[in-house]
């Protein structure tokens, strides 16, 4: 993958402009898009704890992505591209994209909720299933990996699909050695190509499902995930992450889960500092509107989490997700402490949030600079929401439990 870039060059005493070119790995636009997948969702990132976000929550529910709506996608693009075998390249994407666009007013006409790509329809999604759920399929052992490990590409499912309908010997078999890209499948309904169609699951696609995530083991681990764990339990999960029966089935788990709790809390104030200090800096030095919105609802985060936040053991923290980079590490260490003091002196943190916030060059706010005046303008005269404490998706999370539980009669 490659991105144009500007670039300029000496020529004579002068300069003119030329084009260059940026290598992109695919590592780096995986977790490009799944930073911008969780900000797009409220996971606002102005210091860096998204970070901490996508940890934990890849710890505890490995493949999930905040969007993420229904179960029944994960069996829906399968059997999608099944339909399609023998199409590859362009003709297949194109066949593809059909297909999800007319799901999606299938699913709308019968008046499902969280039906992706429904709200422009009849337009095709830009992020279609198949691209939503593409890591799921993987992460959860319904997409088989290639023989050096890595995910298969909707491209290469495409071609080993094609595959399929290669020649055969005595017995039928192909004589190439042919695997099929996705697990064995439950049966299509019979409503798969017409008629009116659900994102509720039936009873054998629930067991097919619950089977796949019961077997998830934490990323870099043997252990079990949690959402393994909640998965085994074949009951209706709890509304809350923090909830007694989530600890209670949570095992080598349950401590940080804890510790999460502790680091959503933290996170939450520390989003909270950061828009007081906008506000701040907005009124008194940039000499805009007057307003105490997000300052009163800072002394009303610290007043609900200051106590977790307080508690958060930041070795532990480590020991959990791994190191944390420095300036994220300073930010956390510094807002603990705050969070304990009396005093509450926004000013204290101002050079730390400051130095955090940086790594957004010309986007930063709080840097005393042209573009942060410009940027402060730009986020004074826009209604943004209160900071809140982090989820680690568990919205997502749990309506994909309570899909494998509430199957069709």
């Amino acid at each position: 993958m490659v991105m144009a870039k500007n670039t300029r060059r000496k020529v004579g005493a002068g300069t003119e402009p030329a084009l260059g070119w940026t290598f992109l790995s695919r590592d780096a636009l995986a977790k490009a898009k799944a930073q911008m997948d969780e900000e797009s969702m409220g996971v606002r990132d102005e210091i860096g704890f998204l970070t901490i976000h996508q940890r934990y929550a890849d710890r505890f529910f490995p493949g999930t992505s905040v969007l993420h709506t229904r179960a029944r996608y994960a069996l829906f693009v399968p059997w999608h591209f099944g339909d399609l075998a023998g199409l590859t390249g362009p003709a297949a994407q194109r066949a593809l994209q059909e297909r999800e666009r007319v799901l999606a007013g299938r699913l709308r006409d019968a008046g499902e909720a969280q039906v992706i790509g429904s709200r422009i329809f009849p337009k095709p999604s830009s992020q279609p299933p198949s691209t939503v759920y593409w890591n799921a399929l993987a992460t959860w052992g319904i997409l088989r990996p290639r023989p050096d490990g890595r995910a298969v590409s909707r491209a290469q499912a495409h071609r080993l699909l094609k595959a399929a309908g290669g020649a055969t010997d005595d017995d039928d078999q192909p004589l190439l050695g042919y695997e099929p890209p996705f697990v064995l499948m439950p049966d299509r309904p019979k409503n798969w190509l017409s008629g009116d169609i659900s994102l509720q699951m039936d009873s054998i696609e629930a067991e097919f499902l619950r089977d796949r995530l019961s077997q998830l083991r934490r990323p870099g681990s043997h252990e079990l995930s949690l959402l393994a764990q909640l998965a085994r339990t074949q009951t209706a999960p709890s509304e809350s992450l923090w909830d007694e029966e989530t600890l209670a089935v949570a095992g080598s788990d349950a401590t940080p889960l804890d510790r999460a709790r502790q680091a959503a809390s933290l996170a939450g104030i520390g989003r909270a500092i950061y828009d007081a200090l906008l506000e701040r800096i907005v009124e008194e030095e940039d000499k805009g509107q007057s307003m105490r919105r997000h300052r009163d609802h800072l002394a009303q985060m610290i007043e609900t989490h200051g106590s977790a936040a307080a508690s958060l053991d930041l070795a532990g923290l480590e020991q959990d997700i791994g190191a944390l980079p420095p300036k994220l590490h300073a930010v956390v260490a510094a807002t603990r402490a705050w969070a304990t003091s009396s005093g509450h002196d926004l000013d204290e943190l101002l050079d730390i949030y400051i130095a955090a916030e940086a790594r957004k060059g010309p986007r930063a706010r709080l840097a005393q600079t042209p573009n942060g005046r410009t940027r402060r303008r730009e986020w004074a005269t826009d209604e943004h929401g209160l900071a809140g404490p982090l989820h680690y998706r568990w919205g997502q999370v749990h309506t994909l439990l309570t899909d494998l539980v509430e199957v069709a009669g």
